[in-house]
């Protein structure tokens, strides 16, 4: 049957029922006709010339691209005009205004009630996973054939229906009597309009939409374990029906705005105005960063640790780079808090920022020059939902719901990272190589749940599946905007006491004043001294003058050791703090230059000196010192080949291999 759309079906009128499904409806029209799939005249471009869409998916009855082709869904205008009905008695017929993000809710394939089957009645709503009964009968809803198969989810594809019956033949979806007109009342079905207009709620949800099928897994596992309190916290309440119990309890975190603020505070600037913002501030921006809210976001947040939180901290971070010995960075940091939080520090930054080790540890890379085009390492943010959305307001709702997700992500991966701080000072073995996760998704959903990627897959912070990032959802509710991420991990208070300026005053002088004392305790006596024209001599070590004073950092050499820098005799002394070495330049660069070269040469000609504090006196050492020094040279060859972040779990492995020999030695003494 190949007719124009408007060509009209054997039908009865009035018989289509309200919320009766697409899927129902379209088997009956087809055993009223004896019409096969690929002769139904309704389809959603009536333009087109081609053939029926048979790959239509009737459950959702939406366009959606493939590598096979477009699958088209049904023109429900055409189908309303072809079986003579109002098109309004189409209404949630289908379940295609569900974002997608969170189609979790909805069983990939029917579930029928057979008391309203018997009454040739059926309904989408019924595919609803958090209705556990069928709101008209109480009976509950099954989603098997009466030979025991599951109703499979390509048993709603057009082309793949076996119209009236299962594809086994053993169960009838309606009878002769019920496809003509089906014995239900239109007041019976009065029970959906509860589950219909909670699904009008549902639709208005935004959610993520990772473009990863494993994460997209993450996040719609953890709003399935507890839907029932997101659907609390996002104030949607419930279909009416028996609810799943949840599988555990949400802690989450919630945002309100009024939406008069939303839309007030994202307006958009006249144009004179924002094209004079623009130029005002092009030749400010830095091409480092990124112009988004998410990193915008995130500089804010390491700020405010930078300074109020791990204020004083750097020495202990660039130490753990120079020296990344997991036992004795454990010590270090079960012993000393400024350790444990500079810990924290350094894999929060590092694993948000691609490029963190070159700007702030040690603030520069003298090889790289100045600073080329990169980009951050936040990920960028794709949100699904709100599509009923007036078009003026959407972007302003989706600009502040996006801000909250990147605060929400950003507050999680620092919480993790006091949590793994706090767990290194606990058991005193540090451990940076969940900075970068292995995520491999436990345990496994039943069979009414979605089914489950390969678990396996790599990846940072930042754009990792939950629970490594927080999952979140947003509803408009009444006259607010409402935010709701999970997991809420619990938080932790490192911010200092805040001081007043005398305070600050009395502490930069007597640091001032103790960096003067070790200056001039160091600068006496006898000292090498190189210089290019001279090469290698001895002499009085120079004396500092009453200015400034400040440690550096010699970059270019291994071990990064430090240095003062300071004027004397017209110009400038540069002085390692550890070994006494000493050159001299006509400006601070010349002779930082020139003791460069010193201690490359002095380096060569002499051993390395070992700086790094030593381990706890309470854990006595077993092993005889070749031992721990076949230990530290592992360590240190690691570093030299791979660095500090590229193989971050290889650090682990050797030192547990140095605890299992340690152990293994000490037990075969004890015998």
């Amino acid at each position: 049957m190949t007719t124009a759309p408007a060509c009209r079906l054997t039908w009865h009128r009035g018989s289509v029922l309200p919320y009766a499904s697409l899927w129902h409806t379209v088997q009956r029209a087809m055993w009223l006709n004896a019409l096969r799939p690929g002769e139904l005249s309704f389809r959603a471009r009536a333009h087109d010339q081609g053939g029926f869409p048979r790959q239509v998916n009737l459950l959702f009855n939406e366009t959606s691209g493939g590598s096979r082709g477009a699958i088209e869904a049904l023109s429900m205008q055409s189908l309303a005009q072809a079986l003579g009905e109002p098109e309004t008695a189409f209404t949630w017929a289908h379940l295609g205004r569900v974002p997608r993000s969170v189609r979790s809710l909805i069983t990939p394939s029917v579930r029928v009630c057979r008391a309203c089957l018997a009454d040739g009645y059926h309904s989408a709503l019924h595919s609803l996973r958090l209705l556990q009964t069928c709101p008209i009968h109480g009976c509950e809803l099954a989603d098997r054939c009466n030979c025991g198969e599951l109703f499979a989810g390509d048993q709603v594809v057009l082309n793949r229906m076996n119209a009236g019956y299962c594809r086994c033949g053993r169960m009838a979806f309606f009878t002769s009597q019920t496809c003509r007109c089906p014995t239900m009342r239109h007041d019976e079905t009065a029970p959906m309009s509860m589950v219909a207009a909670w699904l009008e709620r549902l639709a208005g949800v935004i959610r993520p939409s990772p473009g990863d099928r494993l994460a997209q897994w993450a996040h719609d596992r953890i709003l399935l374990d507890s839907a029932g309190a997101w659907c609390d916290e996002l104030n949607l309440g419930n279909p009416g029906s028996a609810i799943a119990p949840d599988l555990q309890l949400l802690r989450a975190n919630i945002s309100v705005a009024r939406l008069s603020t939303v839309e007030r505070t994202n307006a958009v600037r006249p144009e004179t105005h924002s094209r004079d913002w623009a130029a005002s501030t092009r030749s400010k921006r830095s091409l480092y960063w990124s112009a988004d809210d998410a990193t915008t976001i995130y500089r804010s947040m390491a700020r405010h640790i930078r300074r109020h939180v791990a204020r004083g901290a750097e020495g202990h971070a660039i130490d753990f780079m120079l020296n990344p010995d997991p036992l004795q960075m454990g010590a270090v940091i079960r012993t000393q808090r400024p350790a444990m939080v500079a810990f924290a520090d350094l894999l929060f930054t590092e694993c948000m920022e691609t490029y963190a080790g070159l700007r702030r540890w040690p603030y520069r890379d003298p090889h790289a020059g100045a600073t080329s085009r990169v980009r951050d390492g936040l990920a960028h943010l794709s949100v699904d939902g709100g599509h009923d959305w007036p078009p003026t307001l959407r972007e302003a709702r989706l600009a502040w719901v996006r801000r909250q997700a990147a605060a929400a992500a950003i507050t999680h991966a620092w919480r993790r990272a006091q949590m793994l701080a706090v767990h290194a000072a606990a058991t005193g073995f540090a451990d940076w190589g969940a900075a970068t996760e292995r995520y491999m998704p436990v345990g496994a959903f039943s069979s009414t749940h979605i089914d489950r990627p390969k678990p396996s897959g790599t990846a940072f912070w930042f754009d990792a599946p939950p629970p490594y990032q927080v999952t979140w959802a947003a509803v408009v509710s009444g006259e607010h905007l409402r935010f709701v991420s999970a997991p809420a991990m619990p938080r932790i208070d490192w911010t200092l006491p805040r001081s007043s300026k005398a305070q600050r005053q009395a502490t930069w002088s007597e640091a001032e004043r103790r960096r003067v004392s070790e200056l001039h305790g160091a600068c006496d006596g006898p000292c090498l001294t190189w210089s290019a024209r001279a090469g290698w001599e001895v002499l009085p070590s120079a004396s500092p003058s009453a200015g400034p004073s400040k440690r550096h950092r010699l970059l270019g050499v291994p071990g990064a050791p430090r240095v003062w820098v300071f004027a004397w005799g017209g110009g400038f002394a540069a002085r390692v703090c550890e070994i006494r070495v000493q050159a001299f330049g006509a400006t601070a660069r010349e002779a930082i230059d020139a003791l460069r070269s010193a201690v490359r040469q002095h380096s060569r000609q002499c051993p390395p000196v070992d700086t790094a504090p030593p381990l706890p006196a309470s854990e006595p050492e077993t092993l005889p010192p070749e031992v721990h020094a076949e230990y530290e040279l592992r360590v240190s060859r690691e570093l030299h080949e791979h660095g500090f972040w590229r193989r971050p779990w290889m650090f682990g492995n050797i030192a547990r291999e140095h605890l299992a020999s340690v152990k293994g030695r000490s037990g075969g003494q004890s015998r």
